[in-house]
C-alpha cells in the first residue's frame, strides 16, 4: 500500500510554457519496466477466449498494481476480443482534486509506450451533457485512471481515451445526465467502456468475501438499485455503468477473476484486505 501511495502521489499534470502542448505525465510515463515485467509474468496464464457470438461492450478492472496480473489478463482478453477506436475510462476521484465532481480532460497522456490521445469530440459531448468545463487538474495524483493508461497504449496503440473521474460527492442529477451519453458509447461498435474500481477495503478476508458476494450479485444482475449498499471505491461510477448497461439491454456479465490482496501476498490474516474483480459485460 505504501508503494501504491508513493506512485499515486507522482501523477502530475506537466507544467509547460504557454503555447506548448500540455499532457498528463506520471512517474511511470518514462518507466516501462513494471508494465513489461507484469506482462511477461502473466502472459502464460491469460484466460480462455470469451463465448463466440458476443461482443464485449464494457468491463471492470482494478487500479491497484499489486493485482497487475489481473490487469494484464483483463487487457489481453479485451485485445483478443475487440478492436475499439475509443475507450471510455471511468474511475473514482480518490483525492477530490479539481473543480468539479465529474471531471473530464482532452489532454493526451504520456506513457512509456507512447502518447495516448484523447477523443476530443467525445470529451466535448460529455462536457455538453453535464454542463461542466474540462477539469484536467482533477487527474493530478489520481491513479485510478493514470495506472491503467499505459496498458491502453500497449494493447490498443491506435485507440483514443475518454477519461472520466466520478467523485463520491457527484450529484445524482449529473450522473443521470452522463448516463444518457454513456449509453451512446455502449451502443457504438467503435467504443468500449471501462470502469476502474476496487472492491472491499480495510477488512479481513472473510468479511471481504461476504461484501464481494453482494457486489457480484449486483453486477451479474445489472442491479444498479443495490449499488448504494456495496463496499466499492467508485459507487457512483458502478451505478452509472450498470444503469447504462441495463438501458442497453440484452447484456450479461461474466466474472473473469476475483481475488484479494491477502491471497495475492500470501498473508491470509491481513487485517486490511482490498479485493478485486475483473468483469466483462457482453452483448
Amino acid at each position: 500500500m505504501r508503494r501504491q501511495r508513493q506512485v499515486a502521489a507522482l501523477f502530475l499534470l506537466l507544467a509547460v510554457p504557454a503555447g506548448v502542448r500540455r499532457f498528463h505525465y506520471s512517474f511511470w510515463s518514462d518507466n516501462p519496466q513494471p508494465y513489461l515485467e507484469a506482462i511477461k509474468k502473466s502472459a502464460a496464464t491469460i484466460p480462455p477466449a470469451l463465448a463466440s457470438g458476443e461482443s464485449i461492450r464494457a468491463g471492470i478492472v482494478t487500479h491497484h498494481f499489486l493485482a497487475s496480473g489481473l490487469m494484464v489478463r483483463f487487457f489481453a482478453t479485451l485485445h483478443a476480443q475487440s478492436s475499439p477506436k475509443t475507450i471510455v475510462l471511468i474511475g473514482p476521484n480518490h483525492f477530490h482534486h479539481g473543480s468539479a465532481n465529474i471531471s473530464v480532460s482532452s489532454l493526451p497522456w504520456k506513457t512509456p509506450f507512447g502518447l495516448v490521445e484523447a477523443d476530443a469530440d467525445a470529451v466535448q459531448q460529455i462536457k455538453s451533457a453535464i454542463h461542466l468545463p474540462e477539469d484536467p487538474e482533477a487527474f493530478t495524483g489520481e491513479h485510478s485512471v493514470g495506472v491503467l493508461i499505459p496498458f491502453l497504449r500497449y494493447y490498443f496503440p491506435q485507440c483514443r481515451v475518454v477519461p472520466i473521474l466520478v467523485d463520491v460527492n457527484a450529484r445524482q442529477s449529473q450522473v443521470q445526465e452522463l448516463r444518457g451519453v454513456l449509453g451512446e458509447f455502449l451502443r457504438s461498435p467503435r467504443a468500449l467502456v471501462l470502469l476502474s474500481m476496487d472492491f472491499s477495503h480495510n477488512s479481513v478476508a472473510s468479511v471481504a468475501d461476504s461484501r464481494d458476494a453482494l457486489a457480484e450479485r449486483a453486477m451479474t444482475g445489472l442491479d444498479f438499485d443495490e449499488v448504494d449498499g456495496l463496499q466499492v471505491d467508485c459507487r457512483k461510477g458502478l451505478w452509472l455503468l450498470l444503469a447504462s448497461l441495463r438501458d442497453l439491454g440484452n447484456v450479461r456479465a461474466q466474472i473473469g477473476e476475483h481475488t484479494n490482496s491477502g491471497r495475492l501476498t500470501g498473508n491470509s490474516h491481513q487485517p486490511d484486505v482490498t479485493s478485486y474483480f475483473s468483469v466483462y459485460f457482453l452483448r
